[in-house]
């Protein structure tokens, strides 16, 4: 499946934006009737060259504007297969339809509630955040114990303490 969204050209017609392709089609009929463009490409626009019917060449950059051909006498060593004029125009008149989305229903939405926050977690982060100074550094490693001393009815002050008293004194 192919998107308009994606970041990079893949080397499919259908991956390049209408607006591009469009500028490329003016390009075309002002100067040659094929194309062909760099690949791969590391851009959203690759550069590219147009190719009359004598086989002269004419190269452009990403934003359409005159790019010099290198001393092969293409705009890149790496090409896509040439692409006609019809080809480019039917791209751009049949671009690929996006990806199918779930349609919104007619009847109520079920929002999510918010889950309050267990105010014993409060409770034991506001108490370490106001006593980081002089707790142990590896405090965290008992955290699960303090919590299951809070829930059994301890203030986190004196949950701290019990851990305290239990694995530092």
């Amino acid at each position: 499946m192919t998107t308009r969204r994606a970041k990079r050209w893949d080397g499919e017609l259908s991956s390049l934006s209408v607006e591009y392709l469009t500028e490329v089609a003016e390009k075309m009929q002002a100067y040659g009737q094929t194309v062909q463009f760099e690949f791969p490409g590391h851009a959203k626009t690759p550069i590219y060259q147009v190719i009359n019917h004598r086989g002269f060449k004419m190269g452009f950059d990403g934003k359409h504007l005159l790019h010099s051909l290198n001393e092969n006498g293409n705009v890149s060593d790496q090409l896509s297969a040439e692409f006609s004029l019809e080809q480019v125009q039917e791209a751009i008149l049949n671009p690929p339809s996006a990806a199918p989305r779930a349609r919104k229903s007619a009847g109520a939405r079920a929002r999510k509630t918010a889950v309050a926050p267990d105010q014993i977690e409060v409770d034991k982060y506001n108490y370490f955040r106001a006593n980081r100074d002089w707790l142990p550094d590896d405090i965290q490693y008992y955290a699960e114990d303090i919590s299951a001393l809070m829930r059994g009815g301890m203030t986190a002050e004196q949950a701290f303490a019990s851990i305290l008293d239990q694995h530092y004194e």
